[in-house]
């Protein structure tokens, strides 16, 4: 469990804003210590820490902030002329793309600069310490790049299981329907420092009863990130696995009119 706590000697306005944060998400306050480890009782993995900065998830040495990471990477790409291997199996028309799996939001901020102005993010984050990173990096970071800035803006951020969201959504309700849930085998693990997101993050699997839902609520298209030996790709639903030699994850696509079909 994550519990919500302040960094040193933090001024009484950032404790006060720490409670009731921690009251709002459900989470547990606990006064500060001198080191975390003196906090870590019971089923406590990681906290969630308050600041003038904002909230920053802190696990086993490590910490997770809102950032853009390799997103700006992959803008500089397009901008350069290349292609993305997620925004180039958006079908023509696409405008709304609902994000089952914000996790760091990299993908979410990827789709809606790609999607520009006229496009709209809906995404979903079941954790309630990475929802609160998330909300406050969307509405607080500021990038270099104004394009960059206003594509965070336009992502509308909601902490929502996405089973809930799907199975009480109309047909057709967006044009994409995203997944990219926690690898159970993470890339790269040790050079990736991800360990203070993984220990907030939720590890909810998909199935071929979530994935007909997502079929149902796409107009267009459903689209799955896994590695590229993930058994869900063997569950006969899509139709067409997006695959290269060399990378560590692959692409999922399934049809959303031929599977309400």
């Amino acid at each position: 469990m994550i519990a919500v706590t302040t960094v040193h000697k933090a001024p009484a306005d950032v404790v006060e804003t720490a409670k009731a944060r921690a009251a709002f998400l459900g989470l547990p306050y606990l006064a500060r210590q001198n080191t975390f480890e003196a906090m870590e009782t019971g089923d406590i993995t990681g906290f969630l820490v308050y600041g003038k900065r904002g909230p920053a998830l802190w696990a086993d040495g490590h910490e997770h902030i809102f950032h853009t990471g390799t997103a700006k990477l992959r803008f500089l790409q397009m901008k350069s002329g290349g292609g993305d291997r997620l925004c180039a199996l958006l079908p023509p028309g696409t405008k709304t793309v609902l994000d089952c799996t914000f996790g760091e939001g990299k993908d979410s901020l990827v789709l809606s600069w790609h999607l520009g102005e006229e496009g709209r993010v809906t995404a979903l984050e079941k954790s309630p310490a990475l929802w609160e990173v998330g909300q406050y990096g969307l509405s607080h970071f500021l990038d270099e790049d104004p394009s960059v800035t206003a594509a965070l803006r336009r992502i509308a951020l909601r902490r929502a299981d996405f089973r809930d969201v799907l199975w009480q959504a109309p047909d057709g309700a967006w044009d994409v329907v995203y997944f990219d849930t926690m690898f159970r085998r993470p890339v790269k693990r040790e050079e990736n420092n991800r360990e203070a997101f993984r220990s907030g993050a939720c590890y909810d699997r998909l199935d071929a009863e979530v994935l007909r839902e997502a079929a149902r609520a796409a107009r267009l298209r459903v689209i799955v990130k896994e590695r590229p030996f993930a058994e869900i790709f063997r569950s006969g639903l899509f139709q067409e696995v997006h695959r290269r030699r060399g990378q560590t994850v692959a692409y999922g696509v399934m049809d959303a009119g031929k599977e309400r079909a």
